[in-house]
């Protein structure tokens, strides 16, 4: 028979202590409510094991449990990011292609996924291919796992701590990358700025700074994290913010996607609010923007004297949250009843998310030696 031992309530147990109540209680609602295969729920005796006993019915083993929700979970974030892969290589090629075939001036490297040619084209290309990558897996995952907006899109505009953590991260964020990053800086500005189109210009910078930072994290931290918190908040954290390293892009932006994926993630899970985690990247393409700018301008100042003063006045917004908040900037759903490696090895095993990590993986070491 079943050992005696604590009750388990996977759902009650967890810890909903984000400065967002709503949000909170919306989270609660959905692990509760939900019908869908990803969800993680189990209530029986936390040492119970199954047993067999004349007609008796086995009852599951919490672990077992834990272990197949992953693993739903995992196959629906492999097919929603083999989505974002293949819209992001074959869209791009076949748009250039269908405007080739309409004597447009553009080509694409299938290596660097880069698009050049006719400014006005490109711009046109990159508008709709980095739409459609994010939205097209967001809804993928929004139907599949049943999140509802209040849990996808939480915006709650208090929390002053954490608006300044943002802020300060996105600074030390873009400082970091302007400094790893001053050849590609330069040679970026020049040809930002020798585009013929002022207007092609300005509606790239617009939509990059705002509606794709929107985009992105409505998919990685609004869809991705949520799914994956049920399984402990470091290893959602840690795994949205490997995603965001792997997805498709330059080295130098691979590792400033790292950094606000981690960043974005604990804002999130502490402050309970996407606009923080939108704040954050939107400040931080803004930045980066702005260092065009002063390579472009005569070197007014020495990117690495840029680089160097927004991570100097971040770090400073940073230790202000950290006093400010004291005792409340840790997270407390560190552990599930499965380990680390087992959560890993069971993702890894299922037939979407293994082929996906397999192809970006192949593409970053092309990136590297080639």
């Amino acid at each position: 028979m079943a050992e005696q031992g604590k009750l388990l309530d996977v759902v009650s147990d967890f810890s909903y202590d984000s400065e967002n109540r709503s949000w909170n209680r919306a989270y609660r609602q959905w692990r509760r409510a939900a019908r869908s295969r990803c969800m993680y729920r189990y209530q029986g005796n936390r040492n119970e094991v199954s047993y067999v006993d004349g007609n008796a019915v086995s009852r599951p083993n919490p672990r077992h449990v834990e272990q197949a929700a992953l693993a739903n979970t995992a196959e629906v974030l492999g097919l929603a990011l083999l989505l974002h892969l293949i819209v992001t290589v074959l869209g791009s090629a076949l748009m250039v292609g269908m405007l080739r075939l309409l004597s447009v001036n553009i080509h694409i490297d299938m290596l660097s996924l880069s698009v050049g040619g006719n400014r006005n084209a490109v711009t046109f290309v990159r508008l709709v291919t980095r739409t459609l990558k994010f939205c097209i897996p967001a809804a993928v995952v929004i139907r599949r796992c049943k999140l509802p907006r209040s849990v996808s899109a939480p915006f709650y505009f208090g929390g002053l701590p954490e608006t300044i953590a943002a802020i300060g991260a996105a600074m030390v964020t873009a400082g970091i990358c302007i400094l790893i990053s001053q050849d590609i800086g330069v040679s970026l500005a020049q040809e930002l700025f020798t585009y013929k189109s002022r207007l092609s210009l300005i509606v790239y910078g617009v939509f990059d700074i705002c509606v794709l930072s929107i985009l992105s994290e409505l998919l990685l931290r609004g869809t991705f994290l949520p799914v994956l918190r049920q399984f402990g908040d470091t290893f959602a954290i840690a795994v949205t913010g490997i995603i965001s390293f792997l997805l498709p892009n330059t080295l130098p932006d691979r590792l400033t996607e790292l950094l606000i994926g981690l960043a974005s993630g604990y804002l999130l899970l502490r402050g309970g609010s996407l606009a923080k985690c939108i704040l954050l990247r939107m400040i931080c393409s803004a930045l980066r923007y702005a260092g065009l700018v002063l390579v472009y301008a005569n070197h007014a100042m020495p990117l690495w004297m840029y680089g160097l003063l927004l991570i100097s006045i971040g770090m400073m917004a940073i230790a202000f949250f950290v006093r400010i908040r004291r005792g409340r900037i840790r997270l407390h759903n560190r552990e599930t009843l499965l380990k680390e490696g087992k959560k890993i090895s069971v993702m890894l095993q299922t037939v979407t998310l293994l082929p996906w990590l397999g192809l970006s993986v192949l593409l970053l070491l092309c990136q590297i030696f080639f």
